[in-house]
């Protein structure tokens, strides 16, 4: 029997947005996980970013710590915890790197630790190319919203996107979906796209319907997600899907598992203001309420509801 998968989507198949978008949109209405091949980040500038996390991560350093405000730096094994009722947090370390177009552009280059400052040119070069991959989405995704090309890009100008390294740390063997260790506990997202580079283990999954769907790394291809903060905008019409990472079930997910994420948020004075009619309004209320915010809620600044979210996320380590 054929196992279910995600769809997959070329991104040279479509040269023009105008079918990128359908192709987008009906997979983010429907899904809300994509396959992305045909990308042209160089496969050797991924090999080397994921050199860079296996080199970081095999020294422990505690001197390196997040920095809440601007969710960049180090996060330790257990600091978050991504699904709130589980007792302990997730069991994995990551470090964050800002958006380094936007700083350069800004003149406010992130300080790294020590270990990390030779490899500034590499990473500065991946994100660059993530960022153009990132663009054309956000093209296709705001015609897909029948919104002008451009209306996404001019909100996502890349002042808290943010590239996380991931190390999940060997692992027993666990058939048991009730224990109490996970990797990375059931989430969505928070800002608008993820873009997600997957190494050699598995583990990743999303949920489709009642049951959870593996999702594990493919050749040549990344994984782009919706979040939250595009579910609200599109007034519910694209779904940001929960996911997670689970404990290893056979012996080849034991060993470290590595991926690289790179989040898209809204820029600080973005206004979420969502998509509402007569057909969608309930659809609307419902997602806020899971969410936690006010049903009737219509405009939100980009950046309030990302950094509610950052705060949730890290509550059980400050506790």
């Amino acid at each position: 029997m054929q196992l279910p998968t995600l769809p997959v989507i070329s991104l040279a198949a479509h040269p023009d947005t105008a079918s990128l978008a359908v192709e987008l949109g009906r997979a983010c209405r429907e899904e809300g996980f994509i396959y992305l091949s045909d990308h042209g980040i160089p496969a050797e500038l991924t090999d080397e970013a994921f050199g860079i996390s296996e080199r970081y991560f095999a020294d422990a350093r505690p001197e390196d710590k997040v920095d809440l405000k601007e969710n960049t730096g180090y996060t330790a094994v257990r600091q978050e915890s991504l699904d709130p009722s589980r007792a302990s947090g997730d069991l994995k370390e990551c470090f964050h790197f800002a958006n380094s177009d936007w700083q350069e552009a800004h003149g406010k280059p992130q300080k790294l630790p020590s270990s990390l400052e030779p490899d500034r040119p590499t990473i500065d070069r991946f994100i660059h190319e993530i960022n153009r991959v990132a663009a054309r989405i956000l093209h296709g995704l705001a015609v897909a919203l029948r919104l002008p090309e451009d209306y996404l890009v001019k909100q996502h100008r890349g002042e808290h996107n943010r590239l996380r390294l991931l190390h999940y740390p060997p692992a027993a063997l666990s058939r048991n979906d009730s224990s109490p260790d996970i990797r990375a506990g059931a989430h969505t997202d928070y800002g608008s796209i993820t873009l997600l580079f997957q190494h050699r283990v598995s583990g990743l999954q999303v949920r489709r319907g009642d049951d959870w769907m593996d999702v594990p790394p493919r050749s040549g291809c990344l994984v782009i997600n919706i979040g939250d903060a595009l579910e609200f905008w599109s007034g519910g019409r694209f779904k940001s899907t929960l996911h997670r990472v689970v404990m290893p079930r056979e012996q080849a997910e034991t060993s470290s598992r590595y991926s690289i994420a790179y989040f898209v948020h809204p820029d600080t004075d973005s206004i979420l203001d969502p998509f509402v009619d007569e057909h969608n309004a309930e659809l609307l209320d419902q997602l806020l309420v899971r969410k936690g915010l006010p049903r009737g809620t219509r405009r939100i600044r980009g950046n309030d509801y990302v950094q509610a979210r950052l705060q949730a996320t890290y509550a059980v380590k400050a506790n």
